[in-house]
């Protein structure tokens, strides 16, 4: 099995995204081990701080070394961790990367962070790979000022300094899926990010809501990996509440079981979507 550094070189001369899926609960990760089965499409499994305090990581780092025991490619993150020394822990632990989000600190206080942590990181795995943030990218029900979206020669100075791996940019991305419209890429402002920190993965942060074709033309021009979070969370509240309604039964499996296979159907539509045959 690649490493993921392997993978992402490999999805990036492709044209191909990896879905960074977050696990909510145990039927999230059973659907996205399921479509990976079926499809032997590669992708990242990843908590938030939140999931990690409900799930915790460790159960989950089980979880996928089984399924990587079993030759699936299911790869692990940290996604927008600020406790730096939970993230180190989950490098030793064996998680292929983690996501420093310093986001909410001052740049210069975010600059010395990162640099202290990423060197950290590559010192303790030289295999693991760190995603830094330095634009804090919004909620669908928040502001959304235009001073947000991320300066692609900032971006050049932070990768320089840093040495990051990953970059979450904010390049309209949203977290969460908005009540009416949907989200719109600058893509002209991704393809001159891209073009300053050419070396570097860029990721898509709040990757639900956004057009398929949006999608498609953000990996062409470097998006490497795409987070998906709130989808997930829609079809998980749809699929139970219509199984509540029609399945009558003491066993909870038999309410969880349809809802899994709802979930998995829409993982791999998502991993084609992100990678498809060319």
């Amino acid at each position: 099995m690649l490493t993921l550094r392997q993978q992402l070189l490999s999805y990036r001369q492709q044209n191909k995204a990896l879905p960074a899926f977050n696990i909510d609960t145990f039927e999230i990760y059973q659907a996205v081990e399921l479509a990976v089965k079926e499809t032997m499409m590669p992708c990242l499994v990843q908590l938030s701080a939140g999931e990690d305090d409900f799930i915790q990581a460790e159960r989950l780092f089980l979880l996928a070394k089984k399924a990587r025991i079993e030759g699936l490619p299911i790869y692990l993150n940290m996604d927008h961790g600020r406790n730096l020394k939970r993230l180190e822990s989950l490098i030793r632990l064996g998680f292929d990367m983690v996501h420093f989000d310093g986001s909410n600190d001052d740049l210069r206080s975010n600059l010395s962070l990162s640099q202290f942590f990423i060197s950290r990181v590559h010192q303790v795995n030289p295999d693991a790979m760190v995603e830094a943030e330095f634009n804090h990218i919004q909620s669908v029900d928040g502001p959304h000022p235009s001073s947000n979206l991320t300066d692609p020669q900032q971006a050049q100075d932070f990768v320089s300094k840093t040495g990051c791996d990953l970059l979450a940019v904010s390049v309209g991305n949203l977290h969460g899926v908005p009540q009416s419209g949907i989200e719109k890429i600058n893509l002209p402002l991704l393809q001159q990010i891209n073009q300053a920190i050419p070396d570097t993965y860029l990721t898509l942060h709040g990757g639900s809501g956004i057009d398929s074709s949006q999608i498609s033309q953000a990996i062409k021009t470097g998006i490497v990996k795409i987070n998906i979070n709130t989808d997930l969370r829609l079809k998980f509240k749809h699929s139970l509440a219509d199984n509540l309604s029609a399945v009558s039964s003491e066993k909870i499996y038999d309410y969880f079981q349809p809802l899994v296979l709802d979930l998995k159907n829409l993982v791999i539509s998502k991993l084609r979507e992100f990678a498809p045959s060319v």
